[in-house]
């Protein structure tokens, strides 16, 4: 994926790591059906089931919004949006043949539910994919398309979230790794490609600790609503994202009472 015009680094990065996190998402869930060659189009999804999502195999896809490109897909990419996603609808056009790989939607979300590391592998993505296009309408199209998520940028030592905040956004560490902070003692640690900051958009519920950069980190950050919209639509990824926070609320809790006890 990349944009008709000049696009930050960080923005090129995420579309590497989009693409990276396909591979693990397919490799072992066969197609729908034999590939498919679209001559040059511009609606190539017209004739398509909605029901369906394409992997380029060979050429280049142009995503349109009212006549304009917004950005274009490459071998390797995956074209429809999975689920409501809450972007404008565009279409999808190209100017020299293409070749589809066709797999179904609701095939891939029971195959992503049967393995806890797919679904965070999932999750990811998703919010990835909202995150590129929602920059790219914010690049190219007029001000009400501005995004409501966004890179967020932290130097070591800086708070990328504070304990007893409101929670109105989910994070992803896309690069850096920091540290979780309770009442002054650390009790865990988030790695790039992390989701974090989730449990209290599910608990509706004050940051119970603080998330502190230990070196530079970039950040993408998802609205509150956006995020639990997704959920609502993709309750299957959630069972990673309550597992993985279940083991975070574990350890909190060891590392709480051992210094309490320590403090007696």
């Amino acid at each position: 994926m990349h944009l008709p015009n000049k696009q930050s680094d960080e923005l090129m990065n995420l579309a590497i790591n989009l693409r990276e996190l396909i591979d693990p998402l397919l490799a072992q869930l066969p197609p729908s059906g034999a590939d498919i060659s679209i001559a040059p189009s511009q609606d190539l999804l017209k004739d398509q089931s909605a029901a369906d999502l394409f992997l380029i195999r060979e050429g280049q896809v142009e995503y349109r919004l009212d006549g304009k490109v917004i950005t274009y897909f490459e071998e390797g990419d995956l074209l429809g949006l999975p689920g409501p996603m809450n972007l404008p609808a565009g279409q999808y056009s190209c100017e020299l043949p293409v070749t589809l790989v066709p797999y179904r939607q609701a095939d891939l979300l029971a195959h992503v539910n049967n393995e806890s590391g797919l679904q965070k592998h999932w999750s990811h993505y998703l919010l990835c994919t909202i995150a590129f296009y929602q920059h790219a309408l914010a690049q190219e199209l007029r001000a009400e398309f501005q995004p409501s998520a966004g890179f967020l940028y932290f130097r070591s030592g800086e708070t990328i979230i504070q304990q007893g905040a409101r929670a109105d956004r989910v994070f992803t560490l896309l690069e850096g790794k920091a540290d979780a902070v309770c009442d002054g003692v650390k009790v865990g640690e988030v790695n790039a490609g992390e989701i974090f900051g989730a449990l209290a958009v599910f608990t509706r519920q004050p940051r119970m600790a603080s998330v502190v950069a230990t070196n530079d980190c970039t950040v993408l950050a998802v609205r509150k609503d956006e995020f639990i919209d997704l959920i609502d639509h993709q309750p299957q990824i959630c069972l990673g994202l309550i597992e993985e926070m279940a083991a975070k609320i574990n350890q909190l809790n060891n590392q709480l009472l051992n210094q309490h006890g320590k403090s007696e």
